[in-house]
């Protein structure tokens, strides 16, 4: 999946472990006698792209990397197709407007007041009129129209994710835990992966040089960006240290420092995640660097603005074409999205229709292609595709990557493709709702911050008990 959290926002945790990364492979090709360059082969990470040297490549750059030119080319074109549904859009925004209930400024400000300070959104009384007026400039600066289904959905959202903080706590100490102990988990785990290599001279020793002078001030985090500030100081330090080695084994340490320096992956209040918050910002069209847009998600307003920019596709499609005055059912879906990833309820469910028709036993995850670690698509075929493929007509096979390309975007319920698998499988299976309730594993990130994997059911419990506390007729 792309990378979306909050299911990945606990991958700070693995700071420790990127730091005994780059510890190993300093030593074991500066001070173990390292072989020439030529010499050297290191093995490509599967998951991510290979480092490129060059002087872009270095921890501290402003934007992300280019892509390369395949991506490129289907980045534009899912600009092109995105073009082709203007019309649609549009008819989105008004059909929204006629669902929702509306409210002028001073009704909204009374309203949200109300009850967002009670159980269970618990803003603190002290500070809930800066809150408030925050959220009403978020939705207004968003191009959303003043009404409770919003100011609800982003209060909720912004309790779940961070308990009204502009800066999360790293480690929520409630339910016992500390730094330390994640970050103890995170080393058993560098250990058991690297074990045998961790007893080669001299590695024990550059490894508790290192932890002595960095490990205490990790156990000395309070919040993420304090997190987020030491791991980049770290970073720039190591980086330091690596510029006097060969180049291909530079380039595999800027790889891991890259990583380190942008180890807290979710932001702000809303903890958006930050490859999410730089494509709303673009599409938007605001240009930021990475160290701007970090500073403004770690303010009040910016990581509330941010955070609704990104709620706002599926905001206007889920209550303009399946919302009705009276029925909030599709709220939970458009925070499910929020918390998944962009129309993965809905993207789910034609999963399903494509299972179903095709008969085979695709993922049902929300995501149609293949994505690299920026969140871009990647050229290599996905099970979703291979199956969509296998159920169109043969004639509509040239329309299937453009349409699944705008899977993350409103424009994809418009498409040919879509709307032939909706109406194959409706006439084969009969009627089916437009989003589905999924569950995800929170995996190794989740081991070791919490010392177990979970599925994100609590989130979607904790979703539905609050929007259901919410005082929808006063």
């Amino acid at each position: 999946m792309i990378p979306h959290t909050p299911l990945d926002n606990s991958s700070y945790a693995h700071g420790w472990s990127r730091i005994g990364f780059i510890i190993l492979l300093f030593s074991l090709f500066v001070l173990c006698n390292v072989p020439e360059a030529s010499e050297i082969s290191v093995l490509p990470d599967q998951e991510e792209n290979t480092a490129k040297s060059g002087p872009d490549n270095t921890v501290d750059q402003k934007n992300t990397a280019i892509p390369d030119e395949k991506t490129a080319a289907l980045l534009r074109t899912r600009q092109e197709q995105l073009l082709l549904y203007d019309p649609a859009i549009e008819e989105e925004e008004r059909l929204m407007e006629s669902t929702v209930q509306l409210l002028d400024r001073d009704s909204a400000v009374r309203w949200l007041s109300s009850f967002v300070s009670a159980r269970p959104l618990n803003c603190p009384v002290h500070s809930q009129q800066k809150w408030v007026e925050a959220i009403l400039d978020a939705v207004e600066r968003n191009r959303l129209p003043l009404c409770k289904e919003i100011l609800a959905l982003t209060a909720t959202l912004i309790s779940i994710e961070s308990s009204f903080q502009v800066d999360p706590v790293a480690i929520d100490s409630s339910k016992g835990e500390d730094m330390a102990s994640v970050l103890e988990r995170a080393e058993a785990e560098f250990f058991q992966k690297f074990g045998p290599l961790l007893s080669i001279p001299p590695v024990p020793q550059l490894y508790a040089l290192y932890k002595e002078k960095y490990y205490p001030r990790l156990c000395a985090c309070r919040t993420e960006g304090d997190v987020e500030v030491l791991a980049k100081e770290i970073a720039e330090e190591l980086k330091k240290d690596a510029e006097r080695l060969p180049g291909v084994i530079r380039n595999a340490i800027y790889k891991e420092l890259d990583k380190l320096a942008n180890v807290v992956r979710t932001k702000g209040s809303m903890q958006l995640n930050f490859n999410r918050a730089r494509t709303v910002m673009r599409e938007r069209g605001e240009q930021f660097t990475d160290a701007e847009l970090t500073k403004y998600m770690y303010t009040m307003k910016g990581g509330i603005d941010v955070g609704v920019a990104a709620l706002r596709p599926m905001f206007v499609q889920y209550s303009g074409r399946y919302g009705s005055p009276g029925n909030l059912s599709w709220m939970f879906f458009v925070g499910m999205d929020y918390h998944y990833g962009p129309f993965s309820s809905r993207n789910m469910m034609e999963q399903v229709r494509i299972r179903d028709l095709s008969g085979r036993k695709i993922a049902v995850d929300g995501d149609f292609l293949r994505y690299d670690d920026s969140g871009n698509p990647v050229g290599k075929d996905s099970e979703t595709m291979a199956a969509v493929l296998s159920i169109v007509p043969p004639s509509m096979r040239g329309e299937v990557l453009k349409s699944l390309l705008l899977e993350k975007d409103q424009q994809y319920i418009y498409t040919n493709v879509h709307r032939a698998i909706r109406d194959t499988h409706r006439e084969n299976f009969g009627e089916t709702p437009f989003a589905v309730i999924g569950e995800l594993w929170m995996g190794e990130s989740a081991q070791v911050k919490h010392g177990g994997n979970w599925k994100t059911r609590s989130y979607l419990n904790k979703l539905d008990k609050y929007l259901n506390s919410i005082p929808w007729d006063n």
